[in-house]
C-alpha cells in the first residue's frame, strides 16, 4: 500500500477493518493524515510543540470516536475521512487559541522581542520570505486573531486560501462541499482578517 497517496478505496477498507477489531488498521491512517494535518495545524499555531500536542488530542479523538463515525461526504473526489478529521483538527486548534490571548502574545512582542526565538524556524507565509522576523510575528498574529473570529470551516478556508494558496476546487475536495460554498466561507474569513488587521493597522490585500 502506498501511503503516500492512500487511495478512497482503501481508506475506506481501513476503516472497516479497523472497526472490525483490527487496530493495526489505524496505523496507516495515521502515517497518511499526520504530514497533512500538521503542517496545517502548524499554520494555524505558530509553534511546534503546540502543533504535535493538538496532533496527537485530534488522533486520540478519531481513535475513539471512528467507530461510530458516519460519512456524510458527498464530494465526488477526496477522502471521506478528510471533512471529518480536519474539522476534528480545526476545533481542537480554535479551542487552543481562545484559551491563550492574541492580544497578550502581541504585547508581548512588542515588549520583550527575544522571547519568540523559535520564529526563525517557523515557515514563512507564500511570498514573504522577505519580511523581517518582527513583520512575519505581527502576520501571524493577525492570522490567529482572524481565526478566533472564525466557524470551523472558515477557519480551513482561510488557512487553505491565505497560507497555502489552494484553489477553491482543492479545498472543495478536502471538506466535502462544493466550489461556491467554499467561496462563500473563504470571503468571510478574509472579511475578518480584513478586521483584525485594521485593529493593528496593517494592510492586507
Amino acid at each position: 500500500m502506498n501511503i503516500s497517496n492512500l487511495p478512497e478505496a482503501e481508506e475506506l477498507d481501513l476503516v472497516k477493518r479497523f472497526r472490525g477489531g483490527d487496530l493495526e488498521a489505524f496505523r496507516p491512517l495515521v502515517t497518511y493524515y499526520e504530514p497533512r494535518l500538521f503542517a496545517f495545524l502548524l499554520q494555524m499555531l505558530g509553534n511546534r510543540e503546540n502543533t504535535l500536542d493538538i496532533l496527537q488530542e485530534t488522533f486520540l479523538t478519531v481513535f475513539q470516536e471512528l467507530p461510530g463515525w458516519r460519512s456524510g461526504f458527498t464530494g465526488t473526489t477526496g477522502h471521506p475521512l478528510a471533512p471529518w478529521i480536519y474539522r476534528i483538527a480545526t476545533n481542537k486548534a480554535l479551542t487552543f487559541l481562545r484559551k491563550h490571548s492574541v492580544r497578550e502574545r502581541y504585547s508581548d512582542w512588542q515588549t520583550h522581542r527575544t522571547r519568540e526565538r523559535n520564529i526563525e524556524r517557523e515557515p514563512a507565509f507564500p511570498a514573504q520570505e522577505h519580511l523581517s522576523m518582527e513583520e512575519r510575528y505581527i502576520t501571524r498574529e493577525l492570522l490567529r486573531m482572524a481565526l478566533l473570529k472564525l466557524k470551523t470551516d472558515e477557519a480551513i478556508c482561510l488557512i487553505a486560501h491565505f497560507i497555502d494558496g489552494e484553489r477553491y476546487r482543492e479545498t472543495a475536495e478536502r471538506l466535502g462541499l462544493s466550489n461556491e460554498a467554499v467561496r462563500k466561507r473563504t470571503q468571510r474569513a478574509l472579511i475578518a482578517l480584513r478586521k483584525a488587521s485594521k485593529e493593528l493597522g496593517l494592510e492586507v490585500s
